[in-house]
Formats: C-alpha cells, sequence, structure tokens
C-alpha cells in the first residue's frame, strides 16, 4: 500500500513537471505564487504551524502583520519549488542573468587555499537553486542531503541537484563522506535551521529560545581547520531574480573543543536570525523549530 501511494504520487508530481517546463519561467513562477495563495486561504497547510512559529519569533507584530508576512512565505515557497521542478530547463544564461553574486571573493579566497571549507545555510529564499548556482559558478560543493520518504520522487530530486554540478552526501553519511570531501578540497554545504532532536543537537539561542540546533558544520569546521561562510539566497522584488550573498564566520578557537563547537554553532546561527528578522517571508516556517525543549519547559507547540 505505501509502494503504491509513492507510485502514485510519483506519477502526479512528473505529470506537474511536465507541465511546469512547458510554461515560460516567468509564468510559472507567477502559477507558483497563486498556488502558494490557494496553499494559505484554501488548504491551509501547516498554517497553524506557520503562525505559531511567527507569534514565537515576532511577539511585537499585530496579527495583520504576520499574516502578510505567513502569506509571502507560502509564495516563496511555492515559488522555490517551482524552480526545482524547471531545473531541466535551466541553462547557464539562466543562471548568469539571475542571479547576483555579493561576497564571492569569500569563495574564490576558500578555492585558492584547496583546503576546502564549510558553507552554512538554511531554508531560506529558494535554497536548491542556490546551491545550483554556485556550483554553475565554478564551485566545487557537496551537499549534505536528507533522504525523501518518496524514494522516486528522492531519486528524481537528486538527478536534478547533480545534473548542475551539485555533490550529494547522504547525512547517515555525512561523517565520513564529508570528512572526505573536504580533504579533496571541496565546499562541504548544510542546511541547519530545522529542530536537531535531543540526541543530535545543541541547544542555543534563536529568536530569544533555546532551539536544538545541528551542531554538523561547526564540527566539520573544527575537526579539519578549514574556513566556514554563511551562504543565503535572497529573492529579489523581480521574483525572478535573486542575490546570491556570502559571509565568512569569523571565530577564535577558545582551546576547549566542546565549548568551541557550541560558541561556533551559536555564532552562524545568529546570523541566521538576523537574515530572517531582515527577510521573514523567505524562510521556511512550516518545521516545528522548537519541537525539542530543555528540561521543565513548556512545549511549544
Amino acid at each position: 500500500m505505501k509502494k503504491m501511494r509513492h507510485i502514485i504520487e510519483f506519477v502526479l508530481l512528473m505529470l506537474f513537471n511536465c507541465f511546469v517546463l512547458v510554461l515560460p519561467f516567468r509564468t510559472a513562477l507567477w502559477f507558483g505564487r497563486q498556488l502558494g495563495d490557494i496553499a494559505f486561504y484554501i488548504l491551509r497547510i501547516r498554517r497553524n504551524i506557520v503562525m505559531r512559529n511567527l507569534t514565537l519569533a515576532f511577539p511585537d507584530k499585530s496579527f495583520n502583520e504576520l499574516l502578510r508576512i505567513a502569506r509571502k512565505t507560502y509564495r516563496n515557497l511555492a515559488m522555490s519549488m517551482i524552480e526545482v521542478l524547471s531545473f531541466p530547463k535551466l541553462n547557464d544564461k539562466s543562471f548568469e542573468e539571475n542571479f547576483d553574486f555579493e561576497g564571492s571573493e569569500y569563495l574564490d579566497d576558500f578555492l585558492k587555499r584547496k583546503k576546502g571549507a564549510v558553507l552554512v545555510s538554511g531554508h531560506f529564499g529558494s535554497w536548491e537553486l542556490l546551491g545550483a548556482a554556485v556550483c554553475k559558478k565554478g564551485y566545487p560543493m557537496d551537499v549534505l542531503v536528507l533522504n525523501q520518504h518518496n524514494r522516486f520522487v528522492d531519486t528524481v530530486l537528486n538527478s536534478y541537484r547533480k545534473s548542475k554540478g551539485v555533490g550529494i552526501i547522504q547525512l547517515k553519511f555525512a561523517l565520513k563522506w564529508g570528512l572526505k570531501s573536504i580533504k579533496r578540497g571541496r565546499f562541504l554545504a548544510a542546511l541547519v535551521d530545522q529542530d536537531a532532536g535531543r540526541r543530535d543537537g545543541i541547544f542555543v539561542d534563536f529568536f530569544g529560545r533555546p532551539a536544538s540546533t545541528s551542531q554538523g558544520p561547526a564540527v566539520f569546521a573544527l575537526r579539519t581547520d578549514v574556513p566556514i561562510a554563511m551562504a543565503f539566497c535572497i529573492r529579489q522584488p523581480s521574483y525572478v531574480k535573486h542575490k546570491a550573498k556570502f559571509i565568512p564566520v569569523d571565530f577564535k578557537k577558545t582551546g576547549n573543543y566542546g565549548k568551541d563547537v557550541e560558541l561556533l554553532t551559536l555564532r552562524y546561527t545568529q546570523i541566521l536570525e538576523d537574515f530572517i528578522r531582515k527577510y521573514p517571508d523567505q524562510w521556511f516556517w512550516f518545521h516545528k523549530r522548537w519541537k525539542t525543549v530543555v528540561d521543565n519547559m513548556e512545549k511549544m507547540y
């Protein structure tokens, strides 16, 4: 029964994918915005979670302000999905015309060192498109990914990523292949903005609340002694254009490895929060970010 459901989901996705590929790119993005409105106003997919997260993050904003942010969040996510499904028809010219790079000199410096680097990002803007743009720019990058529940969809998604030069490392093999990636002088990229659980995450401040956060990028950077930088994809008002922005994470070791992991994790989480505050409608508010709580703390959901 489960396999049959996955097959049906896959077939429907491929039919929709064909529809997206037939449409002119700008028209497809317009269609994505309409789908976002349908998901927000009518289907209300995870709307309670989105509004709960926004209320926790921005207690000073009015309900109407939060609703406006939420609606734009749905629209951005829908457009991001359209962009992923458009990978087969996006060529080098598409990326050159629609991406402006800011801070790429840091990546150039990392590349010259030939020692690899760690890139940290989140489900921000069109994050899949960012990965493709970085590789199309000539930077060798491997991304840590979590397998989709539907293996048919997972296969297609990974094939789209690989078609743009993005290397794939499954999260369950992160330590082994992540270290090898860095040793080969490649950039290892990871998304760190979702709840990491009680076993694998460490609690750092995020919007004034302790949030279980992935310490993986900090561990990789400290163990290999390579630089670490944040990467963001910022959707521009035209919808089709993006700015890829890179910020080096300055950090000085204290000599205490455990403390260094915690401080570095906190540092890149703070930078992520700063960007979310500046562009709140471009972050993925659909996830229960504060699901894991510290002892004796009330549950957020």
